[in-house]
This record gives structure tokens, sequence and C-alpha cells, in this order.
């Protein structure tokens, strides 16, 4: 059975997970959401740490399947029929925090790193769709020990 994705109720569950994150970074970093112009630029917010005060513009992701399956989908084309590229391609973040929800796991990746192991998973992981309501998004399905390895942090 294929899911289709509701945007309306995904992006509902994405503000949750955006509080749960900015609760747990809190702690360390002074948080801004980023402005409507940031997050057309994949920004999601900007950190200030505490202590050093520096400065860095964070996507944040979350995923509530990858804890079944052991993979982070890695998204490279958002919308299929307009050939809008995805996030891992797109965000102009220095920073990826990409929370698998359940168990919770949470990924700090600079965004670098990321695009650079990318030309490799592409190669190694298969390509998967998402179903949307009249476009697909598309992803590699990325074992979970892989972004640990590039990891600045695991939470």
């Amino acid at each position: 059975m294929t899911t289709t994705y509701n945007f309306a109720r995904q992006l509902a569950i994405g503000e949750t997970h955006e509080r749960r994150l900015d609760a747990h970074f809190a702690r360390w970093f002074a948080i801004t959401p980023a402005t409507r112009d940031e997050q057309r630029a994949g920004i999601d917010r900007t950190f200030v740490h505490r202590t050093t005060g520096a400065r860095y513009t964070v996507e944040y992701k979350a995923d509530d399947k990858a804890g079944k399956t052991g993979n982070a989908f890695i998204e490279v084309t958002s919308v299929d029929t307009a050939g809008r590229a995805g996030w891992a391609m797109s965000s102009q973040a220095e920073i990826l925090i990409y929370m698998v929800v359940q168990p919770e796991t949470i990924y700090a990746l600079r965004m670098k790193t990321l695009r650079t192991a990318l030309a490799r998973w592409q190669r190694r992981y298969p390509k998967r769709s998402a179903q949307n309501q009249g476009y697909k998004t598309w992803g590699y399905l990325v074992p979970l020990a892989e972004l640990e390895k590039i990891a600045l942090e695991v939470h």
C-alpha cells in the first residue's frame, strides 16, 4: 500500500518536531527562526553558540520511518513534476539537523560533508519515491550508520 503524504498534515507534524529540536539545542545555542527568504533557501533556524558566539544556519529534518527501516531518506528531488531539487541539493544551510523520531536520535551534519558523501551514496544505495498529492519526492535510502560516520555529533 502506497501512502500519499498530505502537505498541511506533514507541515503541522514538522512544526511539532521543530519545537522539540529548538528545546533540545537551546542549552547550547540562542536560536532564531528563519525569515521567509531564508526558508526559501532551505534554512529553518540560525544558531548562535552561547559560549563562543559562533553562528550557523541550520535546516531541520525529521524522519518518522528511519527508526523502523534503519535508513535515512536523503531527498534529491522535491517535486518531480516540476524538476525541483530536493533539500540535499538545494539547501543553503550550513548544518543539517536530522532527527530520527523513534527511537529519538539526532544527527548534526555539515551540509557540505553530506553532499560529498551523497556522490558515493548514489552509487551504493537505492533511490525511492514518496507519493504526494500530484507529484513524487525522490531520495536515496542511506543507512543511519552512514549518517553517523559523517556526523559532527549524534544526540
